[in-house]
């Protein structure tokens, strides 16, 4: 049997943001840890909406879907967690991004591979 190896160390992925004054800003996407991805996972299963046959058909809720989860785990340069609060002034296309590159970190993309994958059967 192939040995299981590991680094404990969370992944990162440096970011620089430039505002709207022209000044750039180093920041960084880092992994959440194990309780931090399960209190967001928690706190998303109560936003899901079901159909007749009990399957997920949905998210009842997006109200800082994004923004709470990039609240978990995106450091500005003093690596200080941003708020909810200045993250939702961000453009979307912007937080789009983000949480695209936060969810592969963190390994919460791999559904979107598997739905994909029995979308082509």
């Amino acid at each position: 049997m192939k040995e299981l190896k590991f680094e404990l160390k969370l992944k990162e992925e440096p970011v620089t943001l430039t505002g709207k004054d022209g000044v750039a800003k180093t920041h960084v996407l880092r992994e959440l840890t194990g309780s931090q991805r399960d209190a967001f996972l928690n706190e998303i299963g109560g936003r899901m909406k079901f159909n007749a046959a009990g399957k997920m058909s949905g998210l009842k809720d997006y109200t800082d879907l994004q923004t709470g989860f990039l609240a978990l785990c995106f450091y500005d340069e003093k690596n200080t967690l941003v708020s909810k609060e200045a993250l939702r002034e961000y453009p979307s296309s912007v937080l789009g991004d983000l949480f695209k590159v936060a969810q592969k970190l963190s390994g919460l993309d791999k559904g979107d591979e598997d739905e994909s994958k029995n979308d082509d059967s």
